[in-house]
């Protein structure tokens, strides 16, 4: 097991440490799904005592990315695709009422601005063809702008929270590269619109743009067999 990008934040206690470093390294994929998480190497990488290890696993553990056995131990939780299939409904149901909101409250020139200022940044990095964990976080701020300049901050934190397994693929399908192109295509698809207050074009636009991954699931599923849930 090893945890990438540790340094402790000034404000943060062992605990809420703990909990983010593991969060972290989980939906960036630097912990695989399936590995197992041993309390005494976190102990050592980052450390602190078992305590805020464990509070950390349990609080993981509530939001589904670590599977805890007792006696056996803990471990990244895989892939479920029927989660994947709730929070795809969640994501498309709160983006499209969020760009219906954002049209009819008006859309400002700062807004546009700092959404075109993002997707430049995600050009670079395809152009350059690294960074695609970088990409991945920019593509998820690229929503957040929106979200936050209409008071919805809380509501895209609750989007984030249940979206873990939905992220987690998405991650892989960005460092797969299948779907990049299309993701920037999609993305100046949306500036247009707020641009334009054309309401009619939100739905086909928002789900075809968070459905990407469906196309190529199967050969993700190939390419990464023991990442993936298996249902009994």
């Amino acid at each position: 097991m090893k945890l990438k990008n540790i340094l402790k934040n000034n404000t943060e206690n062992n605990r809420q440490y703990v909990y983010r470093i593991l969060k972290e390294n989980i939906m960036n994929l630097y912990l695989e799904p399936g590995e197992s998480i041993s309390e005494g190497e976190i102990g050592e990488y980052l450390n602190v005592s078992r305590t805020p290890i464990r509070e950390a696993i349990v609080k993981l553990g509530e939001e589904r990315l670590l599977n805890v056995y007792p006696q056996r131990g803990s471990y990244v939780s895989k892939i479920d695709l029927d989660l994947v299939v709730e929070s795809l409904f969640m994501r498309k149901t709160l983006e499209k009422e969020m760009l219906l909101l954002a049209i009819e409250r008006g859309v400002s020139e700062s807004l546009i601005k700092s959404l075109e200022k993002n997707l430049h940044f995600q050009k670079v990095l395809f152009q350059l063809g690294e960074d695609l964990h970088e990409f991945f976080y920019l593509d998820n701020e690229f929503h957040k702008l929106i979200f936050k300049e209409y008071g919805k901050d809380r509501v895209w934190l609750t989007i984030k929270q249940f979206n873990s397994h939905y992220d987690r693929l998405r991650l892989l399908d960005a460092l797969e590269k299948t779907t990049m192109e299309k993701t920037l295509k999609q993305h100046e698809n949306i500036i247009n619109i707020l641009k334009t207050g054309d309401k009619r074009a939100i739905a086909d636009t928002v789900t075809d743009h968070l459905s990407n991954f469906k196309k190529v699931i199967k050969s993700l599923q190939e390419k990464h067999p023991t990442y993936f849930e298996v249902k009994q």
